[in-house]
Formats: C-alpha cells, sequence, structure tokens
C-alpha cells in the first residue's frame, strides 16, 4: 500500500519492463549555471514544460489504480519537483515507449522522463540528463528461487525478458559468455513486451525465470505482491535512466541538470525516492554519463 496526496492507494498497476541501470562512474560535466542560460525562451515565456511519458511501469509512471485517468510515480514526482525549481509547471504528454525519444526528436515534447534508460547508441540521437541507477535482475518465483545458486545454473532455462529493453541482448551477452563459451546449454530467451508478460510466464510455466529493471521488482515486493518473487544471480549491467532533451538542446540540458541538482541539495529528491522505495538507485546527475 502506498500513500498517494492523502489517501491509500492498493497500487497493482502492471509493470511493463523497460531497460534499466547500475552505478555510474563520475563523470565531467557541461556547465550546469542555469544563469548562464536558463530555460529556452519558448518554455520559459510558455511556462509549461512538456514532458513524455508512458505510464506502464511502475514505480515509474503508472495509471493509478483508484483513479485511472491520474498517471503517477516516481518520475512524475521528479519531474514535477524540477519543474518547480525551473518556475514552470508540467504538462504530461502520454506515448508509446517505442515512440518517447522521437517524440523529443520532433519537437511534441520538451522532454521524457519514463523509466528509459542512457546508452551510447540512444546518446547518438539524444542529449541524456542522468538522475537514478538502474540495473536488470534475473528473478524467479520465491519457491523455485533456490535452484539458482550459481551463474552457470541458467544454462539450458527459459527466460522471459522484454525485447523492447536493452535486457533481451543482454541476456544473450550472458548465456554467450556464461553457457555456451564453457559448452553448456544455451539460455533460451522468451520474448515479451512487458514485464507484466514476463511474470505471467513464469507463472505459467513457460519460463523458468524472468528479467526486469530492479525498482520494479523493489516496488511489486514492498507494495504489490510481497514475498511473491526472489531475486537470483548477479545483477545486469547497469545503465541510468535520463531526461531526454534534442542532442544540440545544451541550454534545456544544463537547466534540467542544475534542477536535478537543487532538488537533490534541498531534499526533495530523497523524499520522493524514499516514498517509492529507491532509495538505493540514488544517483548524482550527469549529463550523457554512459561512456
Amino acid at each position: 500500500m502506498i500513500k498517494i496526496k492523502g489517501r491509500t492507494v492498493a497500487a497493482g498497476a502492471a509493470l511493463a519492463v523497460l531497460t534499466l541501470s547500475g552505478c555510474v562512474p563520475a563523470q565531467t560535466t557541461p556547465s550546469a549555471d542555469a544563469s548562464a542560460g536558463g530555460l529556452p525562451p519558448a518554455i520559459a515565456q510558455s511556462g509549461t514544460l512538456k514532458v513524455g511519458t508512458s505510464p506502464a511501469y511502475a514505480p515509474m509512471a503508472f495509471k493509478n489504480p483508484d483513479n485511472a485517468n491520474e498517471t503517477i510515480g516516481a518520475d512524475i514526482d521528479l519531474a514535477n519537483a524540477v519543474a518547480k525549481q525551473l518556475g514552470v509547471k508540467v504538462e504530461l504528454v502520454e506515448t508509446p515507449f517505442d515512440q518517447l525519444i522521437n517524440s523529443v526528436a520532433t519537437g511534441r515534447v520538451d522532454t521524457v522522463m519514463s523509466g528509459i534508460s542512457d546508452t551510447v547508441e540512444r546518446q547518438k540521437s539524444a542529449t541524456f540528463v542522468d538522475y537514478l541507477n538502474s540495473q536488470g535482475r534475473f528473478y524467479a518465483l520465491t519457491d523455485k528461487a533456490g535452484g539458482y545458486t550459481g551463474e552457470d545454473t541458467i544454462c539450458g532455462k527459459t527466460v522471459a525478458v522484454s525485447s523492447k529493453t536493452d535486457y533481451y541482448d543482454q541476456v544473450a551477452d550472458v548465456s554467450k559468455k556464461v553457457c555456451e563459451s564453457a559448452g553448456k546449454p544455451a539460455i533460451e530467451r522468451l520474448s515479451t513486451d512487458s514485464g507484466a508478460a514476463a511474470r505471467l510466464q513464469i507463472e505459467q510455466g513457460r519460463a523458468d525465470l524472468a528479467v526486469q529493471g530492479g525498482e520494479g521488482i523493489a516496488y511489486l515486493d514492498k507494495f504489490t505482491e510481497k514475498g511473491k518473487y526472489k531475486v537470483v544471480l548477479d545483477p545486469l549491467p547497469g545503465t541510468p535512466f535520463g531526461a531526454i532533451v534534442m542532442k544540440d538542446d545544451m541550454q534545456l540540458a544544463n537547466a534540467l541538470l542544475k534542477a536535478f541538482q537543487d532538488i537533490q541539495a534541498n531534499g526533495e529528491y530523497d523524499k520522493i525516492l524514499a516514498k517509492w522505495g529507491l532509495e538505493e538507485y540514488k544517483l548524482t546527475p550527469v549529463i550523457n554519463g554512459t561512456k
């Protein structure tokens, strides 16, 4: 259960797996001095920051189970906190996940905050302001998790994983490194279109394990399905979640970076992470932190 706007929500929203992150080494970032440019004039004059979101991944962005017309989540709270620092309001623009980056490139939105990972490939077409750690994790039903005590115990198993995420290729990499190179059976990937669909596969016995972001599994265990699933094996390589802006829009990138730094300094960032059980995923904001 979770408190939202003074009431208790039975948060049973479906989770759609996106891609995930982990610890990122400190990077040298461009100037984050808002006084050197501040918000782009069009945003400042409108008083509105258009934020793209795909509300299908708790705890980052999802529909309130008590009010299907309301989008809630850590990304929504963070976006509002950042906008407040910038002196503007948020206008959420709901967009399918696979169209989020394009919505920035075409100017439909100013930025995207929707549990989307900063990758070197994505940096070719957009700039990321990283704000949260994330890592993909293997997990199983708790009563079957005891069988996965070493990395090679996954060889020959079927793993349900969303093909829309970086995890899909990462699982193949694990298979090659841990299993196939040692002459053991390869991991069989069972492609799904969401985290909820992956969980259904292990519940119905069509997959032995599943993969999704650690923050999503933590949310399930804390708020909706406590004790049902258990994380096993080592984390997959991490990539941070980032707010996306147009590739060359360093004015907005720096303004967002400064705002993230400010909400960390004033404690609002920590409050939001604590609200959603994400304290362990705290990240010092950085521009294009993935190298």
